[in-house]
C-alpha cells in the first residue's frame, strides 16, 4: 500500500468528487483513461489504486459496466478498532465505555423511532436470551438484541459505529459473558434487565428507555465482573 501515491483514502475522496449517477442510481466512477487525465496519473497507478480500493470493499468493478462506489462491509471498521486495541491506542475499558454511551442514546432513539415489526423481533431475541439453554446461542442472541436496538434507532451512522465497537467487544469480553451465563444468579439478573428494556421501548418513552439501559449496564457489569473474578481467583488457588 505504501507504493500508492499519495494515499489510498485520499485518492478515493478524489475519485468520489468526480463520480456520476448511473442509470440505476448508483455512483459510477469515470473510465480509467478519464481518471488518468483528470488527476494526471499513470494508468498503472490508477489501476493500483482501484485494485486496493476494491480489496477494501469501497468499489465494485463489473466487466462491461464500469466501476461503482459501494459501502464497505462493517469488517473494515471492525479491523480499525481491532488494530487500535492491538496497538494499545485504545483499551477494552475505552471500548466498553464508548459502547455504553452509544447504547444509552441508541435505546432512546429506538423507543421513539421503532416500527412494530422491529419491536416484535426485539421481543423474539429477548425470549431467546431468557430461554436459551445453549451458552453460545444465548451470547449470539444477546449481541443481536443490542444490534436490533441500533437498527431501530434509524440512524445509519450510529449503526456503523456500533457494529465496529460491538464486534471487537464481542471477542474481548467473551470469557466474561460465558462465565456470567454459567451462573444462574447472574444470568437471571441480566435477563431481567433485557426484559425491562423491551418493556421500556414499548412505551415509546425516552426517559424510561434510558433508565432501563442504565440498569442493564449496572447489573451486567456487576454480575460479569463478579463471575470473572471468581473464576480467576479459583484458577490462582490451584
Amino acid at each position: 500500500m505504501s507504493a500508492i501515491d499519495p494515499s489510498i483514502l485520499d485518492r478515493l475522496k478524489d475519485f468520489v468528487s468526480i463520480s456520476d449517477l448511473s442509470r440505476d442510481g448508483r455512483l459510477k466512477l469515470p473510465p480509467e483513461r478519464a481518471l488518468c487525465e483528470h488527476f494526471d496519473m499513470h494508468r498503472t497507478s490508477v489501476r493500483n489504486v482501484l485494485s486496493v480500493l476494491q480489496s477494501l470493499g469501497f468499489i465494485e468493478r463489473k466487466q462491461g459496466s464500469g466501476t461503482f462506489l459501494k459501502m464497505p462491509e462493517p469488517v473494515f471498521i471492525q479491523l480499525y478498532f481491532e488494530l487500535a486495541l492491538k496497538l494499545n491506542y485504545i483499551s477494552v475499558d475505552h471500548l466498553e465505555t464508548a459502547r455504553e454511551m452509544f447504547e444509552r442514546e441508541i435505546v432512546q432513539a429506538a423507543a421513539v423511532n421503532h416500527l412494530d415489526s422491529e419491536l416484535e423481533r426485539l421481543e423474539v431475541l429477548c425470549n431467546k436470551i431468557v430461554n436459551s439453554t445453549d451458552v453460545m446461542e444465548g451470547l449470539q442472541a444477546d449481541y443481536d438484541f443490542h444490534e436490533q436496538l441500533a437498527i431501530m434507532a434509524k440512524n445509519p451512522a450510529i449503526l456503523i459505529i456500533f457494529q465496529g465497537l460491538s464486534s471487537v467487544l464481542k471477542k474481548v469480553l467473551h470469557q466474561r459473558r460465558v462465565l456470567a451465563r454459567q451462573s444462574s444468579v447472574a444470568q437471571e439478573k441480566t435477563n431481567k434487565t433485557h426484559i425491562a428494556i423491551v418493556d421500556a421501548v414499548k412505551t415509546r418513552n425516552r426517559t424510561r428507555a434510558r433508565q432501563a439501559m442504565d440498569q442493564h449496564f449496572e447489573t451486567w457489569n456487576q454480575q460479569t465482573l463478579r463471575s470473572y473474578r471468581q473464576e480467576t481467583d479459583s484458577v490462582a488457588e490451584k
